[in-house]
């Protein structure tokens, strides 16, 4: 499929280019610069970026990956699709290991095809391997150990998985953090309580990734009379590890969304949705299910003032809030364009190793938004194909 998009303003990495046109030919960005009288979709200024990529969204549109249908995973899509997001990894929570291994062989079944929306690039398995005291609003039900409870499932599946989210003190001989490392999957620390000295061991076996930095994570503490710092400070001031942040100025407000930046740079900071089967869908009341529909056992959740809590209130539960949105919020905190586009873009291509997406450049795929002076999504590219926002509402 080719086609061509004219006086566009590329979002890139550093600056945003003066209006110029982007020539996609087989799905890819063929050549980029001023082609006079060349037809193609006159976008008038507006700007291009590359589109947005999410590595770690449970759900939306009243569908959850745990679900584990294609209807299911059709939803979630077209709901991020239609926030410029092209391509995500679907996240798994802590479950029974049957639901997890049902979610990942969907996932690898949905792969396999042609996409329909977004796409998937693989699975982001969120627990079951977390701390009890913070899990979150995980079900501390099914939370398993890797000094006790098997993990070879995760590794049968190293082909799709491209992250995994443990509380890195619960692996205390960095084990199962270099088994994951090994097998090509990326760890990440998260729903933690550990201190410096109890989680070193799997940063030392290869964790180089923070799971949603300052939400279910350690912090400053004293631990038998000593203070010690936690995970969110030791991955602030170790530049080996890139981090997620919730930018919905609910989760992370934008003061601390600023302050993140200022310690990692955005080239190491990653928007994530966190997104739940209630994104999308309306402040009404409504009581929606976290993870499997057919789960009885499954924490529930609602929308209360925009914001997503689980349903007594106790709790944030993820977010109902796009990558999009999130970089339009670091924008209207101050932070420059093309430095809160990296953060939705090319930082989260750069944690799953995606070297042909994230960036608008020759040869990249062409997974593009394209932008009003607002933000709002005009129109989205998948592999050269073209979304006009009317197609996905």
């Amino acid at each position: 499929m080719n086609s061509v998009i004219k006086n566009c303003r590329i979002i890139g990495n550093q600056t945003i280019s003066e209006p110029t046109d982007i020539i996609i030919e087989n799905g890819v960005i063929s050549d980029i610069g001023n082609f006079g009288s060349i037809n193609g979709y006159d976008v008038d200024g507006k700007y291009v970026s590359a589109g947005f990529i999410d590595i770690h969204t449970h759900g939306g549109n009243c569908s959850d990956f745990m679900d584990a249908t294609d209807e299911a995973f059709d939803n979630i899509l077209k709901f991020h699709l239609k926030n410029g997001t092209t391509a995500v990894l679907a996240t798994s929570l802590t479950s029974p290991v049957d639901l997890i291994k049902r979610f990942l062989s969907e996932t690898r079944r949905y792969m396999s095809k042609p996409p329909k929306y977004a796409r998937v690039l693989g699975a982001h398995l969120e627990g079951p391997f977390l701390s009890l005291k913070n899990c979150g609003a995980q079900n501390p039900k099914y939370l398993l150990d890797p000094k006790r409870d098997d993990y070879s499932f995760i590794l049968d599946n190293s082909d799709i998985v491209k992250t995994v989210t443990i509380a890195p003190e619960r692996d205390e001989d960095g084990a199962m953090t270099r088994a994951l490392t090994n097998a090509g999957i990326t760890v990440a620390g998260g729903h933690d309580d550990g201190a410096y000295p109890e989680f070193m061991p799997a940063v030392n076996s290869g964790l180089r990734h923070l799971t949603h930095i300052y939400c279910a994570m350690s912090g400053l503490g004293t631990k038998e009379g000593v203070r010690q710092i936690g995970l969110r400070e030791y991955g602030l001031w170790n530049d080996g590890l890139t981090c997620e942040m919730i930018a919905d100025n609910v989760h992370i407000p934008p003061e601390m969304a600023k302050f993140i930046l200022k310690c990692k740079g955005a080239d190491k900071t990653v928007c994530v949705s966190d997104s739940l089967r209630c994104a999308g869908m309306p402040d009404d009341g409504r009581i929606y299910t976290l993870g499997n529909d057919g789960d009885e056992t499954s924490l529930k959740v609602k929308i209360s003032n925009g914001i997503a809590v689980l349903a007594d209130g106790s709790k944030f539960a993820g977010s109902i809030t796009s990558v999009r949105e999130m970089v339009k919020n670091l924008i209207n905190a101050g932070v420059p364009i093309a430095e809160a586009f990296k953060t939705g873009t090319s930082a989260p291509a750069a944690v799953i190793g995606e070297k042909r997406r994230g960036y608008v450049k020759k040869g990249c795929i062409a997974d593009l938004c394209v932008l009003d002076e607002d933000f709002n999504v005009s129109a989205v590219y998948v592999g050269g194909k073209k979304f006009e926002r009317e197609d996905l509402l």
